[in-house]
């Protein structure tokens, strides 16, 4: 990126990681726009942050709202450097038979076509500047089946290809494109309501998880802004095209204690006979 004060643009900041990068950001020294529906939230997030930060209203399944949005933010700060994709809904769920396609259409709107639409306005602004960073919020069940529901999933699947090929096409203008796949973050959208009921599900999970991934707890939005944040800077200068997954080692695989006695006594005898390394 160019040198002088960093802009940021962050969706769905008003809560869960969105909220979490747009604190990461502000303590980075960066001036953060921040577009939310739920306006009590952003509005008392952007007080509280001060002059540094600047809430407004958005919905990000409608472009003109989404490029308007941008463009207040250019003409209010002179430029954006960063962009973070991060607003989604849970989205349809159930069984592939029993889901309605207007709600199968809503998902893909909120979740996907949003992302699209954030890259297509935001490579707008930084094309001409030749430098910028865009940071899409995937999912580890864009990666691999099995860690949400179906339509999530598959929009998910979406924004990492689609982080994939247009970081091809940016590289070009010098704006890198990446995106972060979170794994269990206590966060509402990881259970699937908002409302208070999402405590007490989220309790149950973090019982879960415990015998199901390394690292045996939920992860926090602050150590998937962290992450944003550097995907964002330029200490993460030579990435692009990269889905990031901060989730526990849950991707990694079977849990050791968990794989099948074959394999742990097939390890313990290699190690046993190998020659001693030189």
């Amino acid at each position: 990126m160019q040198g002088g004060e960093r802009i940021c643009f962050v969706t769905g900041g008003a809560s869960g990681i969105g909220a979490a990068c747009v604190r990461r950001f502000i303590a980075a020294g960066y001036r953060v726009a921040f577009g939310d529906l739920q306006i009590e939230k952003g509005v008392a997030l952007a007080h509280e942050l001060g002059e540094r930060a600047a809430f407004a209203r958005l919905d990000v399944s409608a472009e003109s709202e989404f490029a308007a949005a941008l463009d207040v933010t250019v003409q209010r700060w002179g430029h954006i450097d960063c962009l973070v994709n991060n607003a989604a809904v849970a989205g349809v769920m159930g069984s592939v038979a029993s889901i309605p396609m207007d709600e199968y259409d809503y998902a893909c709107h909120i979740i996907q076509r949003s992302v699209f639409i954030g890259l297509k306005h935001a490579a707008r602004h930084m094309q001409p500047r030749r430098t910028g960073s865009i940071v899409n919020i995937a999912s580890i069940s864009g990666l691999k089946g099995g860690y949400g529901p179906h339509v999530y999933s598959a929009c998910k699947a979406a924004v990492v290809s689609l982080t994939e090929s247009v970081a091809l096409e940016l590289a070009e203008s010098g704006i890198r494109v990446n995106a972060v796949c979170p794994g269990n973050i206590e966060t509402p959208i990881h259970t699937g309501v908002r409302d208070e009921r999402w405590k007490e599900r989220i309790a149950r999970i973090r019982t879960e998880l415990v015998d199901e991934q390394p690292i045996p707890r939920m992860g926090l939005p602050e150590e998937i802004a962290a992450a944003v944040l550097w995907l964002a800077s330029d200490e993460s200068s030579y990435v692009t095209g990269h889905a990031l997954a901060v989730d526990g080692g849950l991707m990694a695989g079977r849990l050791w204690r968990k794989q099948p006695a074959f394999l742990r006594e097939l390890h313990r005898a290699k190690k046993l006979t190998e020659p001693p390394a030189l």
